[in-house]
């Protein structure tokens, strides 16, 4: 099994990804923008179940995400897990320290709340390494920042890989829904697969209409 994909396994016609604050601040209001006016949250709110993925302020703010992060705020993170987070990832922080609905009901942990995948799910990593179902996996786990949380409780995961570090400082970034038997889904950093995320749920969403 492979574990490092090369880029060629990585997703492609997509558009580039968010790199710089500005970038990602120029994304991030166009995101909010598009899920705000998408008609699956029409749906929901017809449904009466809007609440969950924007929330009244949010809606108010056209913004799904938080104040942003201080470089003191990051330095102290990264102090507690003991790394220097990835560029991309540090850059959409300082826009933003966490965001609401990245992906149907996952969310991007703020800061305080992002730690080691052993750590923030030690009951799982004790079924997975007894079964041993995904043997491959543990020890990247083991070396993964979780930085999501699925509010839907559907199994999804968001991470990324301290030891994998490309020559611009990046760290491979990884989608998991373990669940359905898979392999987390490599992307070449945070915002290559925060990018595709967006692309695949409006893709999605339209195959729905």
């Amino acid at each position: 099994m492979t574990i490092y994909a090369s880029q060629k396994e990585f997703r492609v016609n997509v558009p580039p990804p968010p790199l710089a604050p500005a970038d990602w601040r120029e994304f991030l209001q166009s995101y909010s923008s598009e899920f705000l006016e998408s008609p699956f949250l029409r749906e929901m709110a017809e449904e009466g179940r809007d609440d969950l993925f924007a929330s009244e302020t949010e809606r108010a703010n056209r913004w799904l995400g938080y104040e942003p992060a201080t470089e003191d705020a990051i330095a102290a993170a990264e102090q507690r897990l003991g790394i220097r987070l990835p560029p991309s990832y540090r850059n959409f922080l300082l826009v933003s320290n966490g965001w609401h609905t990245i992906s149907y009901a996952v969310d991007l942990l703020d800061l305080t709340e992002i730690g080691w995948f052993a750590d923030l799910e030690p009951r799982l990593m004790e079924a997975w390494s007894d079964s041993g179902a995904y043997d491959d996996w543990i020890e990247v786990l083991k070396r993964s920042v979780l930085i999501s949380n699925d509010d839907g409780g559907s199994g999804h995961y968001l991470f990324l890989h301290a030891d994998s570090v490309a020559d611009n400082g990046e760290w491979t970034a990884y989608e998991w829904w373990p669940g359905d038997g898979d392999d987390p889904e490599p992307h070449a950093d945070f915002a290559t697969m925060v990018t595709s995320l967006w692309e695949d749920e409006k893709r999605s969403r339209a195959a729905g209409e």
